[in-house]
């Protein structure tokens, strides 16, 4: 469909039709009359004429300049060109990510996809970054927590943001201690702002709570009742005991409250699991919008115009050459 910006500005087409109306402006000028001009006349070299010449335009110079003047209203009516508009969806899922900061996540018996051991934390982040990186239609939350949890961003598709905190992170930058039920209960509050059917919460820990206010069973339990499964990832050996020890009994507990899975992450391999369960669940619309593509045109009738004038002003060119040819 073809549109203006600004179609007022059609009334210029106008003018010329009222220019014509005016009366015609005549400039007069001062006249000597000399009782002897014949003989003057005949003593020079020009044949005198009559004194009034008007001059005239061609057709086609008026028609030329009719349609340059058309032309350029045109082009500052801003001729747009408008294409079917249709509509595009922001699809994806949305999840929370809350990752264990605690003292106990510093232990080295994590083992990297190159088998070399490494630190629990070190291990959560080189997982979640290829992690983030499957996920780029999807919308993803992040929550460190320690001896409490604390929401570092909200649900974002910016990757590169959650990458950056993700590196940025490190042992006790929450405290010492470990918040499970805490960072579930943060996770449960921010979900309640969604609108997603699928409310995934990713709980990366060591597994032994140490210092919840919120108990991380009654946390789960709460957040069952809002809809939210939880897939708790143990990091670390089950076989440590004392601080560095692995609950796998209570992520059991909470995974089964909220109709998740517990996985076991002790290297990089066994976190491809997780990756499988997550592209079972149903992709949602976040945001819906109509694009509707344009396209300028007001720069055709000024190139049309130009090369009408160039091309006229070669062929006057031409003829005023071949005249002055003859004459010579």
């Amino acid at each position: 469909m073809l549109t203006f910006s600004s179609p007022w500005l059609a009334c210029l087409l106008l003018l010329p039709i009222v220019a014509l109306l005016l009366p015609k402006h005549r400039t007069q000028l001062s006249a000597i009359r000399f009782s002897r001009f014949e003989q003057l006349a005949s003593l020079s070299t020009h044949k005198p004429t009559q004194g009034a010449v008007v001059l005239r335009r061609l057709f086609w110079q008026r028609s030329l300049a009719t349609l340059t003047y058309i032309a350029l209203v045109i082009a500052a009516m801003r001729p747009i060109w408008l294409d079917e508009p249709f509509t595009r969806d922001k699809v994806g899922r949305e999840m929370m990510v809350a990752v264990d900061l605690s003292g106990s996540m510093e232990a080295r018996d994590f083992v990297d996809l190159k088998g070399d051991k490494t630190r629990r934390i070190d291990g959560v982040k080189s997982l979640l970054l290829d992690f983030l990186a499957q996920r780029a239609s999807d919308r993803v939350g992040l929550i460190a927590f320690g001896d409490a949890a604390y929401l570092q961003a909200p649900f974002t598709e910016d990757k590169g943001a959650l990458s950056l905190l993700l590196k940025e992170m490190d042992v006790r930058m929450a405290g010492a201690g470990t918040a499970l039920g805490d960072a579930i209960g943060v996770a449960v509050n921010h979900f309640s702002h969604s609108d997603t059917d699928n409310k995934v919460l990713l709980l990366l820990t060591d597994g032994n709570d140490t210092s919840s206010e919120f108990p991380p069973l009654e946390a789960a339990r709460y957040a069952a009742q809002q809809g939210i499964v939880i897939y708790p990832i143990a990091i670390g050996d089950p076989a440590n005991v004392g601080e560095d020890s692995l609950d796998i009994e209570m992520l059991q507990q909470i995974a089964d409250i909220t109709y998740g899975q517990v996985f076991e992450a002790q290297d990089g391999e066994a976190f491809t699991q997780v990756y499988s369960i997550i592209e079972t669940l149903e992709p949602q619309v976040f945001d819906s919008f109509t694009i509707r593509p344009e396209k300028q045109l007001y720069f055709w009738p000024l190139l049309i115009v130009l090369g009408l004038n160039l091309a006229a002003l070669i062929m006057a060119t031409w003829i005023a050459q071949r005249k002055r040819g003859k004459h010579e």
